[in-house]
């Protein structure tokens, strides 16, 4: 889904596993799956589709 839009908008994103222990480090973690754009969390914990991730980037004017 991501490699979709980021063909389409050339996005910048990062893929961040829950067993990345250098994720620790960070104070407050979103719970997963989470999806953040531009430092505010949009969806967490739940799926999300395509039109939903697209959306959310548009309303917040990322693209």
């Amino acid at each position: 889904m991501v490699t979709d839009l980021n063909q389409k908008y050339s996005l910048h994103y990062e893929i961040v596993k829950k067993t990345d222990f250098s994720l620790l480090k960070r104070i407050s973690l979103p719970q997963f799956p989470a999806v953040e754009i531009d430092g505010d969390v949009v969806f967490q914990g739940q799926d999300v589709s395509l039109e939903q991730l697209e959306n959310a980037i548009r309303s917040k004017g990322a693209l």
